[in-house]
């Protein structure tokens, strides 16, 4: 599908050539960027602040809402500090700087799930460190690497969720895989943020040696780690803030000290105009969305799991998981292109790509939202179920989500 003008869109819909279309793609999951909320935080910033601090931070280019957002995002993952970037891709190249300043990058390696998000690859490769890849999701091909380079410094990186096919990293096993104190398990979260995250109770005691507040409870929302309740020293947490948050610009959370790294070390943090500060100041309304309006993360996962389910009664290979991306194929790319075309018709927007990574060279990667309503979702299922009974479409052989 080539690049699609699009013209218009609501958190649930998008305008194209004049129509409007009920979409099931892109990463805004709780329909932040659209909230009344959060867009009038930046209509209040504007007057006060502009468009752009037209200098980096560490010269004339910082502002109280940037510092105040840093503290914030840090207080609700539950990390001591965090650090803004300009953009989720430079999070993990600034990281990446800061790491081989820290401990050399000769003694380092950097072992990486072979599907990551590209910017990780990008990241420690310009940085000069050794790559190994291990195979995608196997947590015990990773532990296999590691055990082959004895006395190596381990810089083990993965998304919590990936991008391309939704599958949610064993984060406790890959934990598990790093053998001392100067170890580090990184994990770019960009698709888990405002996605997954378990509710615990309050007033939960913070465990020993966590770099987070004792007696802050585990919350909806928090993202991968939180999902799985892990409390390390050694874990780094790297995102966008322009997908669960629905706002702009990246961030690395995680020890200060590790941050304090960042902000000595990593060029492109020093040498980069930051997100606007209008910007920053709409995500500081996000994080307060997200914890005032909890339905929203319930309710995301409330048309998650009914997708699923009628996709997978579809026969398209959906398995069950809480993640909001969902990928599938057919067996061959006519039948794709016939499917889009078909749901297009019937005015469903539902993307097919071929972004890297992904489970095939041509995949649909279809993505809920908090805001659709079950009467959008009732119209995807049908237009879905119509399209695939069609001549010339139909699952002679269908593809599954992993293909």
């Amino acid at each position: 599908m080539p690049r699609v003008p699009i013209e218009s869109y609501t958190a649930s819909t998008v305008t194209i050539g004049g129509r409007e279309y009920i979409a099931f793609g892109g990463c805004n999951y709780l329909g932040l960027g659209n909230h009344p909320g959060v867009k009038a935080a930046v209509v209040r910033a504007m007057d006060r602040l502009g468009l752009t601090t037209s200098a980096s931070r560490e010269t004339s280019g910082n502002t109280v809402e940037h510092d105040l957002l840093e503290a914030e995002l840090a207080a609700f993952l539950d990390f001591e500090a965090a650090v803004l970037m300009p953009e989720g891709y430079t999070a993990n190249l600034a990281l990446a700087q800061a790491l081989g300043a820290e401990a050399g990058r000769g003694r380092t390696l950097a072992v990486i799930d072979q599907r990551s998000h590209r910017s990780i690859k990008d990241a420690v490769e310009s940085a000069g460190f050794e790559v190994a890849l291990y195979g995608h999701l196997d947590h015990a091909d990773a532990r296999a690497i590691i055990h082959r380079h004895p006395g190596r410094r381990i810089m083990l990186w993965t998304d919590g969720v990936f991008a391309a096919d939704g599958s949610i990293a064993p984060l406790p096993e890959l934990l598990a895989c790093l053998r001392g104190p100067d170890d580090r398990l990184v994990v770019d979260d960009c698709h888990g943020l405002g996605v997954l995250g378990a509710p615990g109770p309050s007033g939960t005691p913070g465990t020993p040696g966590f770099p987070g507040t004792p007696g802050v409870p585990v919350r909806p929302g928090r993202g991968t780690i939180a999902y799985f309740g892990l409390r390390d020293r050694r874990l780094v947490w790297t995102s966008t803030l322009a997908k669960g948050l629905g706002c702009y610009g990246g961030a690395i959370a995680g020890m200060r000290a590790m941050i304090d790294a960042v902000r000595a070390d990593a060029g492109i943090y020093k040498g980069t105009t930051p997100v606007p500060p209008v910007l920053a100041a709409a995500c500081r309304e996000a994080l307060r969305v997200v914890d005032r309006e909890p339905g929203l993360v319930e309710s995301l996962a409330r048309h998650v799991r009914r997708v699923r389910r009628s996709l997978a009664d579809l026969g398209l290979g959906i398995e069950d998981s809480p993640s909001a991306v969902m990928t599938f194929v057919l067996d061959s790319p006519g039948k794709m292109r016939g499917l889009a075309a078909s749901l297009m018709e019937a005015g469903i927007f539902v993307p097919l790509i071929d972004y890297p990574n992904g489970p095939a060279p041509l995949y649909f990667r279809l993505s809920v939202c908090a805001m659709h309503t079950d009467e959008q979702i009732e119209a995807m299922i049908r237009a879905m179920d119509q399209a695939l009974a069609a001549p010339g479409v139909g699952l002679d052989a269908a593809g599954a989500k992993g293909a």
